[in-house]
């Protein structure tokens, strides 16, 4: 009985707490109801400051990582070369350009002349292509694109040189090229024979621009808008055209999120009609379909206020914050069925209240429930914004915020807008015209369905029972579910049926792969995707891998020489690194006839003389000292395999790092442009769990103080493993992969999870029955309702956005989906069963005696007889006063009679 003390006490301590609250706001309802609407209107007009991100590097790849370093680092030691000598190898940033892919019309082999001359009309027009630059003087591709030998650098070019012209006519083009020309990029879905390239259905052409300076930035995004205005324009006759350019992802991803923000609207609506519907019950006096609508205003007012506060801060919007205001509404409108149902139960009493009690009553035992639950999910979204990735920090800061303006709305605002409620239904006014309805009108309790037409305008009385006050969708499916779950034979199917989830769960959870396709964030019908579609399966993703040396070393001494050729050898031993194909300028002038060792000045007066001249591409690679007699820096290259697994990408850059590091030249730096992008492959997992571990801990202890007893602790927890193994099993079943965007979703499961289950272990405790059937079943139908219909609201909250052509939006979806569906079954089906079976046991009906001894305590000082309290109502102008007295069988009989309403008549409720 220990556990059941501590847990009575808490339960005391923090009941008594709300109780004083509520009586506080009983006392000033409408300066709670407008005060929080004044203030966040107020803090919405932070909204004017808005400012998005919408750069899919800096949002879906972690801050600080490993790449980000290195290549700030090599920024600084070997700069930029685009506007004069560009390579692709030798870039350091991710590059800046326009492409373009031909296809073959009907899956015909490209190598033709027919092809090759519309494909270079094509290619003068983008070439000639004119636009107006950042100072507003018409320009064409030659102000913005990279260069080399004084000529823009296009990838692909070679295919209208007479070199190439000659081998097509006579069909002996050399695959993948020949000398220092290289068709590896250029042709996709080939068939090669004898070295030869014998048939291709793709090629892509790649105009590169530079990007020294910011102007030149600036440049290169109007001539990208020009690119794509000018491309759209241009109607071929032997080949399909798919084209996109460095920032398409960027500028599809943000059109997409912004025109699915109008689902928004719509389920705003969806959420009114619902919340009106399931709050009604069809009887004049106690209709509460005008609550129902201020719970969903409640949350529009957080999500309002949220926005406009974090937004004042200058934290930028990302596009997965637009499904925030979905999320919110369902976390609102599930308070709100909580705290209506604990309203509700105030009819059960054995005494008629006053309007004041009720909401002191109501706030006592449901102010728990939803605080528990906006700690939980506040908490989980706290631990979130700390992560490495910016869309998870951002998308957490902004729903974390939303979650606390939220509760502080219901506790404010709904709860004022109780307090008028019940005020209005004491004094016997109208659900809708607030009029007072006369004696003579509210005998027989009819309601607004039956009799005559007029009698939803003009019949009504004061409720007296809890299904009196509930619609049908709040008191029928608890009644429905605690029939069916606690019976024996049900409660062995529901065990059995758990147990096989839990396995196919565990199942599916170790096929769930990691990665993020960053084309999947963009709809099927942009540009981009079918571009990035073709691009992804039919030309090469094999990339250059940078080894940089960022100290001075002794050139042409033969030890160094072996150190870089040794670290070169254990790189190329790599599976997934090509081990005949490198680029190394040490070596390649250590066997031209050019070469100089006597010395390091004779070393560096040769190299720079004589070798580099002829090979410019190696220019980059070397970095000399301000006199030109040192080597400070340098650089060579090695080449991976084509390596399409994103699984694969993050342990191939983990590996070449490895061996770097425990190389003979451990200062070295292993790097790729690519490696940016990988780094969310290796960070997301740890990232993930750290984050998961965390919340968990932190939910755990906020669970044990709020439900002080170590079965219930056990029981939620176990649910929620429960439910995060569910999830992550049949995320795997829907297609869906670990990501930053996945993880958000996950993060904000572990909060969702404990809200329902915690929901049924308070009302397990607070139905305080000798056993625990009739605890379970008690719990059931204090909980079952508002879980229902919490379920449902958040099932109508997202339901538009299985619709959105947004993969952000969808995915959350389908999480959501996931998320509630397994809450709801979990609290209302396993939970109560295993509650009925394993729950805490009381003991000569413990919380009753324990109730019957606070209330005595309440009224030690009270005479128990011929007590009149007056209270005022504040929301009509009227006075009621109130006279309890003893009757013969000890019950006590209220009567409330009205002051300056005269035609108000006295009512009594006789119980």
């Amino acid at each position: 009985m220990g556990c059941l003390t501590c847990y009575n006490k808490v339960e005391e301590f923090i009941g008594t707490k709300f109780e004083s609250y509520a009586g506080f706001v009983c006392k000033h309802p409408w300066k709670f109801i407008f005060v929080p609407l004044i203030i966040n209107g107020l803090l919405g007009i932070g909204l004017v400051n808005l400012k998005s991100d919408n750069d899919v590097e800096r949002i879906y790849t972690p801050m600080n990582s490993q790449a980000s370093k290195d290549r700030s680092t090599l920024r600084k030691i070997f700069g930029d070369f685009s506007a004069k000598n560009f390579y692709t190898q030798s870039q350091i940033e991710s590059g800046i350009y326009g492409d373009i892919i031909f296809e073959a019309k009907q899956g015909k082999n490209i190598l033709g002349n027919l092809y090759l001359s519309e494909m270079k009309e094509v290619y003068g027009k983008i070439s000639s292509l004119q636009f107006t630059d950042s100072v507003g003087s018409l320009s064409n591709l030659s102000k913005v694109c990279a260069r080399r030998d004084n000529a823009c650098v296009v990838d692909g070019h070679v295919i209208f040189n007479p070199w190439f012209q000659s081998n097509l006519n006579a069909n002996t083009i050399p695959y993948p090229g020949s000398g220092a020309t290289s068709l590896q990029g250029i042709f996709g879905d080939v068939v090669v024979s004898n070295g030869i390239l014998t048939n291709a259905s793709f090629v892509k052409l790649r105009y590169h621009l530079k990007h020294e300076t910011q102007t030149n930035k600036d440049d290169n995004i109007l001539w990208m808008a020009s690119y794509i205005k000018k491309i759209e324009k241009i109607t071929t006759n032997h080949t399909n055209i798919y084209y996109a350019h460095s920032e398409s992802l960027d500028e599809e991803l943000n059109a997409n999120i912004g025109g699915d923000i109008v689902f928004f609207s719509l389920t705003f609506t969806l959420m009114i009609v619902y919340a009106t519907t399931a709050t009604s019950n069809y009887k004049c006096v106690s209709d509460r379909q005008n609550l129902g609508r201020a719970g969903v205003l409640a949350a529009a007012f957080a999500i309002l206020g949220s926005f406009g506060l974090i937004a004042a801060c200058g934290l930028e919007f990302v596009s997965i914050v637009g499904t925030m205001p979905f999320l919110i509404i369902g976390i609102g409108v599930d308070d709100m069925f909580l705290l209506l149902s604990g309203l509700a139960e105030t009819y059960d009493c054995k005494n008629a209240l006053e309007p004041e009690d009720r909401i002191k009553k109501t706030l006592r035992s449901s102010g728990v429930g939803i605080t528990i639950t906006s700690l939980t999910d506040l908490i989980a979204f706290l631990v979130g914004a700390s992560s490495s990735f910016i869309s998870v920090r951002n998308f957490c800061v902004y729903t974390g915020i939303a979650v606390l303006f939220c509760y502080l709305n219901y506790v404010t605002f709904f709860v004022g807008c109780m307090v008028i409620h019940e005020r209005r239904v004491s004094g016997s006014r109208h659900a809708c015209t607030c009029q007072v309805i006369s004696h003579s009108k509210k005998e027989g309790r009819s309601n607004c369905l039956q009799g005559q037409p007029h009698s939803c305008m003009c019949t009504g009385s004061i409720p007296t029972k809890r299904s009196e006050v509930e619609g049908p969708f709040e008191k029928y499916p608890p009644k429905i579910i605690s029939r069916l779950v606690l019976q024996k034979p049900i409660k062995v199917i529901i065990l059995v049926g758990f147990a096989v989830y839990l396995g196919i769960s565990i199942w599916g959870a170790t096929k769930f792969e990691q990665g993020l396709t960053l084309n999947d964030l963009v709809t099927e019908d942009s540009y981009y995707y079918s571009y990035s579609q073709l691009n992804e399966k039919y030309f090469s993703s094999s990339f250059a891998i940078s080894v940089n040396i960022p100290n001075t070393l002794k050139y042409s001494d033969v030890q160094t020489w072996n150190k870089i050729l040794a670290l070169q050898t254990l790189l190329q031993q790599d599976e997934r690194v090509e081990n005949n194909l490198r680029l190394n300028w040490l070596e390649e002038f250590r066997n031209s006839t050019v070469y100089d060792g006597s010395s390091e000045i004779n070393f560096i007066s040769a190299l720079r003389s004589n070798f580099l001249p002829v090979n410019p591409h190696f220019k980059n690679d070397i970095k000399f000292d301000t006199s030109n007699v040192t080597i400070v820096a340098s650089r060579f290259y090695v080449f991976s395999f084509n390596v399409e697994d994103s699984a694969d990408q993050g342990e191939l850059m983990k590996r070449v790092r490895k061996t770097a590091s425990s190389s003979v030249i451990p200062e070295a730096i292993v790097y790729s442009p690519a490696f940016i992008f990988f780094e969310q492959y290796v960070a997301i997992l740890p990232n993930t769990l750290q984050t998961l571990g965390i919340a968990t801990v932190v939910i755990f202890i906020v669970t044990a103080i709020f439900l002080p007893h170590p079965v219930l602790v056990l029981f939620v927890t176990l649910t929620l493993a429960m439910i995060l193994v569910g999830l992550i099993g049949f995320m795997h079943f829907w297609g869906l992969t670990l990501s930053s965007i996945t993880m958000i979703h996950i993060i904000m499961s572990v909060g969702f999870s404990v809200d329902f289950s915690a929901h049924v272990c308070h009302g397990f405790m607070e139905s305080a029955k000798s056993n625990r059937d009739d605890g379970a079943k008690g719990a059931i139908v204090r909980a079952g309702g508002p879980i229902f219909n919490g379920a449902v609201s958040s099932i109508l909250g997202i339901i538009m956005l299985s619709f959105s052509k947004s993969f952000i939006f969808r995915s959350f979806f389908k999480v959501m989906l996931l998320i509630v569906l397994f809450g709801a079954s979990h609290s209302l089906l396993f939970l109560p069963v295993i509650l009925s079976l394993c729950g805490p046991k009381f003991k000569n009906n413990g919380n009753d005696e324990k109730i019957s001894s606070q209330a005595e305590k309440r009224d030690k000082n009270q005479p128990r007889s011929n007590m009149k309290t007056s209270h005022k109502n504040e929301a009509f102008g009227s006075e009621l006063s109130m006279t309890n007295t003893n009757s013969e069988n000890g019950v006590e009989l209220t009567k409330i009679q009205p002051r300056k309403l005269p035609i108000l008549p006295s009512i009594s409720n006789k119980h």
